[in-house]
Formats: C-alpha cells, sequence, structure tokens
C-alpha cells in the first residue's frame, strides 16, 4: 500500500481500525476477488454510475472479508442496505473521490457505520432537508467542514441503528459533532457515539457498536 494511501485510511478511519473492523478504501488491490452472480443480478438493469459505486464497494467490502477469512454475496434489503454474510457486520459508502468499507465477526462488535463526503459545501436545500430546525440552529456558526461532519454523522450513526434494529431513518436522528473529532447521535430510543475525521477535501465518520461478550 502506497503511503499516501495508508495515510488517507489511517487519518480517515483510524478509529475503525482501532476497534478492530477490517477497512478497504479506493485504492487498494481488488484484482483477486469477484462479484457473485447474485450481487451482479443485482445491477444487471441500473446506470453505469450506480453499477461502478454498486461493484466497487463490493469489491473493497470482499477484499476486506478476505483478510479475517471470510466472505460470501453482499445482497440487498428492502431499503438498499447490504445484507451481510452470517456472523458478519459491516458498512459501506462512497462519494466521487472515494469508496469504503468496513467488516467485522459479529460476536465483536454488533453494529458498525461510516460515511463519507468529498463536497465543498452542503447546499442550503439539503441542510434544510437533512436537518432539523434545532439542528441547524447549532450548526449555523460552526465551520464547513463540522457541518459535512454532521451529515456524515447523521448517515453512519443511521445505518449502525439500521443493523441494530432495522429503524435507521436519518431524520429521526439528532446529531452533534464536536471541535474536538467526537459526536453524539441521539434517537427517542438510543443514543450512539462516533467519531468524525477530515483529511485533505474528504470528510469521515464512524460509529462502532461492540458486541457485550467483547
Amino acid at each position: 500500500m502506497c503511503a499516501d494511501l495508508m495515510m488517507r485510511r489511517t487519518h480517515l478511519f483510524g478509529p475503525l481500525l482501532a476497534s478492530g473492523c477490517e477497512v478497504s478504501v479506493s485504492g487498494e488491490g481488488t484484482r483477486h476477488v469477484r462479484l457473485f452472480d447474485s450481487e451482479r443480478a443485482l445491477v444487471g438493469n441500473a446506470t453505469a454510475k450506480r453499477s461502478k459505486e454498486f461493484t466497487e464497494t463490493r469489491l473493497l467490502a470482499h477484499e476486506a472479508l478476505r483478510r479475517i477469512g471470510r466472505d460470501g454475496p453482499i445482497l440487498r434489503g428492502r431499503d438498499g442496505e447490504p445484507l451481510w454474510p452470517s456472523g458478519i457486520v459491516g458498512s459501506l459508502s462512497h462519494c466521487p473521490s472515494l469508496c469504503v468499507a468496513a467488516v467485522a465477526p459479529s460476536e465483536r462488535i454488533r453494529a458498525v457505520g461510516v460515511d463519507v463526503d468529498d463536497s465543498d459545501e452542503l447546499s442550503d436545500t439539503v441542510m434544510r432537508f437533512v436537518f432539523s430546525p434545532e439542528e441547524l440552529a447549532s450548526l449555523r456558526m460552526v465551520s464547513s467542514v463540522e457541518r459535512r461532519a454532521a451529515f456524515c454523522a447523521k448517515e453512519a450513526a443511521s445505518k449502525a441503528l439500521s443493523a441494530l434494529d432495522g429503524t435507521g431513518d436519518f431524520r429521526k436522528v439528532s446529531v452533534r459533532p464536536k471541535a474536538d473529532g467526537t459526536f453524539t447521535a441521539v434517537r427517542r430510543d438510543a443514543t450512539l457515539r462516533g467519531q468524525w475525521r477530515s483529511y485533505d477535501r474528504l470528510v469521515s465518520a464512524m460509529v462502532v457498536v461492540p458486541s457485550e461478550a467483547a
């Protein structure tokens, strides 16, 4: 792995790596893994852009799974979420310049959520759609990077909540990022804590819920 790729992987996803997740990012070799037939069938009629995103994130996931001695088809749930092989938890994310896959054995980690963004700024339309009026008020005075971190945090927390109980509607999750690189995500019946990072133009956020036995 080249030095720049290793640095980007470590800076953006260090908390995932420290938690015991296996992480693969764009640029890592995936020449020795292939999609399963059942996965290819899911994007048989997809646009070229959607097919490319699906293929790259799935190949990265298979590469990560191979590293922990596991693999299997990663199918798709009714809301588009990845369905992981038995005994595995994971999360996928992509933006125009980076794709990432994080996986772990379910006996060690109950749920994981990751999100990544490389936009220059979130539009007012996106902000009003994603965040509640209370969140907008708290985000008004923070930097562009922290607003993007809040966006990624909400997505990452929603993915983790979906893995935990199948209800990951991000509009029901309130997030509060802090300048120290941490955040809290609150839903009426659950509170998750995560971390966010920035590197160059990229911002990432991640949530890991350890297994009770871990």
